[in-house]
């Protein structure tokens, strides 16, 4: 009896494992459906790498670029995957928030790469986010109205934005299925470009700073 323990023990693993999967698959069938009827209001598209990865949308909001897909960042001990927003906007500013209580610190290499890339901590009182910039006195002048201050409390639950050569780019843990909805993600996208008018109205006068979201966030995006 005691030689059928093993097989029946890697047996009921083998069936969790196989009921993860599906309901993995079956819940990302659900998010590329969403983003396909999303997609056809913002003059975008729906795709995935491979039919169990999960989906992205490109597309437009409000005449700005906008990018939605999935990212998985990684520290000491998990694997955390994010749900990300990137929307274009005209702003030269650089400017990295991280999450005080939900952000998980990165590897060794990882924090290195962020401070060589983003900057150094900057020192801004009653936010929710830690300020990361190369410039801290444009940072500080940039955080200082109290309107900006108001709209950053609403996202409280992202633990990451990031501010960079024309993009806006926000990251939250992902929580299920039901944020990716269109109704929600329409709702998310207009926090977003509310959010991202303020920081135009800060950017410095004369500068055109709308990307495609393709350059050097990219790779700062990923270091994080």
């Amino acid at each position: 009896m005691i030689s059928y323990i093993p097989l029946t023990f890697f047996g009921i693993i083998g069936v969790v494992g196989l009921a993860f999967f599906v309901h993995g698959f079956v819940n990302r069938q659900k998010i590329f459906a969403a983003f396909s009827d999303l997609a056809s209001g913002l003059s975008g598209s729906a795709g995935r790498s491979a039919i169990w990865a999960y989906p992205y949308l490109s597309g437009s909001y409000e005449g700005r670029p906008l990018k939605i897909f999935f990212h998985t960042s990684e520290n000491h001990t998990v694997s955390v995957l994010n749900l990300v927003v990137e929307m274009g906007l005209s702003s030269p500013d650089r400017l990295l928030l991280l999450q005080k209580e939900g952000f998980r610190e990165p590897k060794p290499e990882g924090k290195a790469r962020l401070e060589e890339e983003v900057g150094t901590v900057v020192p801004v009182s009653d936010l929710a986010f830690d300020v990361r910039a190369k410039d801290p006195s444009r940072a500080q002048e940039l955080l200082a109205p109290q309107d900006l201050r108001r709209e950053l409390a609403g996202f409280s639950p992202y633990n990451q934005i990031l501010l960079w050569d024309g993009s806006l780019i926000a990251g939250k843990q992902f929580e299920g299925v039901s944020e990716t909805m269109p109704q929600a993600m329409m709702e998310t996208l207009g926090r977003l470009g509310k959010l991202a008018r303020h920081f135009e109205a800060l950017a410095p006068k004369n500068s055109s700073g709308r990307s495609d979201g393709t350059g050097d966030s990219h790779s700062v995006r990923q270091g994080t």
